[in-house]
């Protein structure tokens, strides 16, 4: 299957976004690749994939907090 096909089969499943349900597993359940691509039945490959895809790698997620911080700190 490609990408596109396994994301369509994740959404279903999960009657939810593909970003949700990545969100959900990086962020709030903190799973790491093995873990994530086990609950999902995915390669480690393709949810390393996505994980990047939507920045919700621990070092992209810190790196976004700061530049945000950063971002709103000049504005004040």
């Amino acid at each position: 299957m490609k990408y596109m096909q396994y994301k369509s089969v994740i959404e279903r499943e999960h009657k939810k976004s593909l970003k949700k349900v990545m969100y959900r597993i990086c962020v709030d359940e903190h799973l790491n690749t093995n873990e994530g691509a086990k609950k999902l039945g995915i390669a480690k490959e393709l949810f390393v994939y996505w994980r990047h895809y939507y920045r919700f790698d621990k070092k992209q997620l810190l790196f976004d907090e700061i530049a945000n911080g950063l971002t709103t700190s000049k504005n004040h």
